[in-house]
C-alpha cells in the first residue's frame, strides 16, 4: 500500500464516529446470511470475538490534520466498503495524502 494503513485496536476511533453494532436483526438479514455462507466458502472461521464483538466495521480515509474525507460504516456483518470508491477518493486526493 503506498499509503498508512491504521488499526483502531482500542477502539478510539470507533467512539469518535460512531460505528454501528451488531444486533440480533442484523444477524438475519439476508444480505449478512449471505455474506457469512461466502465467508465460510471462502474458508474463513472466526476464532476470537475480541475485545468489541458487537461493534461493526468501518473504512474511514484520513487526510493529514485528521480531516476525515470518506467513511464508510457497515450496517451488517461482512458489509465491507467498496474499494472502487476507497481509491477514488485515495487518488482525488492523491496530494492531500502526501
Amino acid at each position: 500500500m503506498p499509503f498508512l494503513v491504521l488499526l483502531d485496536e482500542d477502539g478510539e476511533a470507533a467512539d469518535i464516529v460512531q460505528m454501528n453494532r451488531l444486533s440480533a436483526s442484523s444477524l438475519i438479514r439476508p444480505d449478512a446470511l449471505f455474506a457469512g455462507a461466502r465467508s465460510l466458502a471462502r474458508g474463513n472461521r472466526q476464532r476470537k470475538a475480541g475485545r468489541r464483538p458487537t461493534q461493526l466495521g468501518a473504512t474511514l480515509v484520513i487526510a493529514p490534520g485528521n480531516e476525515l474525507i470518506y467513511i464508510d460504516r457497515e450496517s451488517f456483518a461482512g458489509d465491507h466498503a467498496d474499494l472502487d470508491k476507497v481509491m477514488t477518493v485515495l487518488r482525488e486526493n492523491r496530494t492531500r495524502m502526501t
